[in-house]
């Protein structure tokens, strides 16, 4: 269901959601990357949410022909406590529900990518200079 769906028809508001850098799995071509994305209520109550969707918070996104995997996924409450996968749970009043999904694996061999692919990663964010160094191999231009 799209964002503005979800914040015409109920009291939540999506106060993030964006890429997470670094979370595809390295590889020729790196795994996808995976999002972060924080929930509110607009109203000043509790509010339900059905964690039977979440995944991969303890296996990650295995890479195929030399890939890495992918970032686990992770689910907590905005001020800080842990929550599991494949339950219910309440988030209290003002504070926010934040998931971050999990990233893909990669495929193939992380230094046979080819470098103009690698520059506009880096130049797009979904790659950090620190993660193209340290998994494939290369320099930032």
């Amino acid at each position: 269901m799209p964002v503005e769906v979800t914040e015409t028809e109920s009291p939540l508001i999506f106060r993030r959601k964006e890429l997470l850098p670094d979370s595809g799995g390295a590889g020729k071509h790196h795994g996808g990357l995976a999002q972060v994305i924080e929930i509110g209520n607009t109203e000043d109550a509790p509010f339900t949410a059905s964690a039977a969707t979440w995944d991969r918070l303890k296996f990650p996104a295995q890479g195929r022909a030399g890939g890495k995997p992918g970032r686990l996924g992770s689910a907590r409450l905005g001020s800080g406590a842990p929550l599991e996968g494949k339950v219910t749970h309440r988030i209290p009043a003002g504070d926010t529900l934040v998931i971050e999904l999990p990233g893909g694996g990669g495929y193939g061999d992380p230094h046979e990518g080819a470098e103009a692919a690698m520059q506009a990663d880096l130049g797009a964010g979904y790659v950090t200079p620190d993660t193209a160094r340290k998994q494939y191999g290369r320099e930032q231009d």
